[in-house]
């Protein structure tokens, strides 16, 4: 007795199948089975036409689909420019309820010079305070060398307050008032860091101006 050998390969396979021939062995019809089963799945959806007017839904679905893009669209650029406006609001409305600080320096007296503060200019410094407590210091490189009230030098006209200041050393000078409805506490230990977290314990706004000076 004399047995066939098993099929070489899926093509073969395949290919027998295709042309409607028998299979020529146990092992043959075996691995012709799942293509039988896929084939016979693919004739039955063949047979299946798709629904009446499917074409007009699934435009339908499309267009709906776009326009809840859109609107998605347009409520996501609404609110950031709600954000936006805020963002530019908020540094106004910050103006109008905290302190005013100007700053500017001049060369010293019999000089003309455009370009670098340099060691002899004058810093001038003028506040306006909005609310009942105001204070204005100055500090070089973080170390407190002026304060109003306090200075000689300083001046107080209602809510404004002036200090005209000698750049004796240089460094950066850093120019800070504070404004509060409640008392200011006095510097702590002379740091503008220090000074700066004391004073904003108690809820207090304030306005900063930096100025580089050189030899």
């Amino acid at each position: 007795m004399t047995t066939n050998p098993p099929p070489e390969d899926d093509d073969g396979v395949i290919e027998r199948l295709d042309a409607g021939e028998p299979p020529s062995s146990l092992e043959e019809a075996q691995a012709r089975a799942p293509y039988e089963r896929l084939f016979e799945r693919i004739r039955n959806l063949e047979d299946i036409a798709p629904p009446s007017g499917w074409e007009d839904r699934a435009v339908a679905r499309w267009s709906s689909a776009r326009s809840r893009r859109r609107v998605g669209i347009a409520l996501g650029l609404t609110a950031a420019m709600g954000l936006a406006a805020v963002a530019l609001l908020q540094p106004c409305a910050s103006r109008t309820s905290g302190p005013e600080l100007q700053v500017a320096v001049s060369a010293a007296r019999g000089t003309s010079r455009r370009g670098d503060h340099v060691v002899g200019d004058v810093l001038h410094a003028r506040a306006r305070m909005e609310r009942a407590h105001g204070d204005l210091r100055i500090y070089l490189n973080t170390r407190l060398v002026a304060r109003c009230p306090g200075s000689e030098q300083c001046r107080r006209d209602a809510s404004i307050v002036e200090i005209d200041w000698e750049l004796v050393e240089p460094g950066t000078y850093m120019v800070v008032v504070f404004s509060s409805p409640s008392e200011i506490p006095p510097p702590v230990d002379g740091t503008v860091d220090r000074d700066l977290l004391e004073v904003r314990k108690i809820g207090a706004s304030s306005a900063t101006e930096t100025v580089t000076v050189g030899q």
